[in-house]
């Protein structure tokens, strides 16, 4: 009976992304580590189909130069994962600078 009386705990630094999410919502920091690294998942697949198609039916299919499109596709992941780590980064020093500003309060 008593903790139903008792305010709920809220924790200030959740572990969970989706709860992280939940707490501070979204700004360019997690948006942009969402995108980096999921578009860099995502663009070497594309590519390696890409890649396959080109080899089966040539290089010129339906009016695309797929071999062109797959290159830049593969040349686009490392940028993109180092920028969803940066923003990761980003994200993580500012939870840090957070932490050190309550702890001198308390």
């Amino acid at each position: 009976m008593r903790t139903e009386a008792l305010p709920p705990i809220t924790d200030v630094f959740p572990r969970s992304v989706i709860k992280q999410l939940q707490l501070h919502g979204w700004n360019w920091r997690s948006a942009g580590a969402v995108f980096g690294l999921g578009f860099g998942i995502i663009c070497p697949l594309v590519a390696s189909v890409l890649t396959a198609v080109s080899w089966v039916t040539g290089p010129h299919w339906h009016g695309f130069f797929i071999q062109r499109y797959d290159t830049v596709l593969f040349f686009l992941t490392v940028p993109l994962l180092i920028f969803g780590a940066h923003c990761l980064d980003l994200l993580d020093e500012k939870n840090k600078r957070t932490k050190n500003v309550i702890s001198k309060v308390q």
